[in-house]
């Protein structure tokens, strides 16, 4: 259900009836909003760190260490 949650935010940038039913069912309302804003603090770092156009930090892993070679769409995100 967090995995669906990260996915329906970046998508929708909100959380449909269904959605917050599913979260209610493992997690309190204190954690779930904590959720929401742990997923909008890290976008708003993943704008700020991709508008500024960062370097990244040598010798951080990067994401096609993690996927097959192929490169990230952006830093941060």
């Amino acid at each position: 259900v967090l995995i669906r949650l990260c996915d329906t935010l970046h998508e929708s940038c909100t959380v449909d009836d269904d959605l917050w039913e599913s979260l209610t069912r493992y997690h309190s309302d204190e954690a779930i909003i904590e959720l929401l804003m742990l997923a909008g603090y890290y976008r708003m770092v993943s704008y700020l760190v991709n508008g500024l156009r960062l370097p990244l930090e040598p010798g951080a892993p990067r994401f096609t260490d993690f996927n097959d070679g192929r490169p990230a769409k952006s830093v941060a995100t």
